[in-house]
């Protein structure tokens, strides 16, 4: 009997009911402090409506990007996109800002009207893929300008210093970058789908574009949804089940408000008024002298675009 009382009489004492107690404390009031005041996340919604991807236009959506992964409340990101693609540099540079995100915290995005060439390239960066129906996605492909194939003559006045000086490359060296280019996009999204993809190389590069039903068909997107469906998924992939939202767009100009405040506040600390308070994007507008008015050509940038330019073309 006594071997069984022993054990009894160290349980019911202090030395053990004390720390127990506590230990249960702790636990409790840790519940109860989580189920009152739980952690506030937030997903973060970016609004790209209708835009060709330029360098302009790259740079303030890079500025959103970078406003949801440097905000820590922001556990997941819904990006809201159409676009019709633009240049290839531009794209690329979204691709790889949107991968950054992605390697950070989830990113859901939903594919409204047109995401095509360089707006479907920058979909490769995200975790997961919505689209309408009617949605019209995909358009891998390249577009550039190649130059004459035989080159006008210039004038006697201009001198030029190499057999492509003044085009870049040849005709032939055009076309092949646009198919090393080809080849190079067909890859990403190759390699970005995976297993989910089921049209073939040489299908995927022939710049068609797909209706919604059938790009989540093939692949070419995840699943048919809209805001809501991408909410979830959001919430789903960052683990989450109560969230507040932050429109990035909204929190990323009154950023840019604040900054041009400080530009424009005077040493006396006025606060600036109509004119002087002027967004950011116009101030870049401002009209400058042209440096070399005498010069005689038109100096234009490579043409090169992951761009869907229509039937108008």
């Amino acid at each position: 009997m006594n071997r069984f009382l022993a054990p009894l009489r160290a349980l019911t004492s202090w030395y053990f009911l004390a720390p127990s107690a506590i230990v249960i404390g702790i636990v409790i009031g840790a519940f109860v402090l989580v189920n009152t005041f739980p952690t506030k996340h937030n997903i973060g919604v970016i609004d790209i409506p209708y835009t060709v991807i330029t360098d302009d236009s790259a740079y303030v959506i890079t500025q959103y990007l970078d406003y949801a992964r440097q905000d820590d409340s922001i556990k997941a990101v819904v990006i809201r996109i159409a676009s019709p693609g633009g240049g290839a540099a531009s794209s690329e540079r979204l691709y790889i800002e949107t991968s950054n995100l992605r390697a950070e915290k989830p990113v859901v995005m939903v594919m409204n009207g047109l995401v095509a060439s360089g707006g479907y390239m920058m979909a490769m960066g995200v975790n997961h893929t919505f689209a309408q129906t009617s949605s019209l996605v995909g358009n891998v492909g390249v577009i550039t300008i190649a130059g004459p194939l035989i080159p006008r003559p210039l004038p006697e006045s201009i001198v030029v210093t190499g057999p492509h000086k003044l085009y870049g490359s040849s005709r032939r060296d055009w076309i092949g970058l646009a198919d090393e280019l080809k080849d190079a996009f067909a890859q990403m999204v190759i390699r970005e789908r995976g297993d989910k993809l089921r049209v073939t190389k040489a299908e995927l590069t022939e710049g068609r574009l797909y209706a919604g039903v059938d790009a989540a068909r093939l692949g070419i997107v995840d699943e048919i949804g809209g805001d809501s469906d991408a909410m979830e998924k959001a919430a789903e992939l960052a683990g989450i089940s109560s969230y507040g939202t932050v429109d990035v767009n909204a929190e990323v100009l009154r950023a840019s408000i604040e900054r041009t405040r400080r530009i424009f506040r005077s040493e006396l600390d006025i606060e600036p008024t109509g004119e002087e308070l002027l967004p950011a994007l116009l101030i870049d507008n401002i009209e400058r002298e042209n440096p070399l008015p005498d010069f005689p050509l038109d100096i234009q940038k490579p043409n090169i675009y992951y761009l869907y330019a229509g039937n108008d073309y």
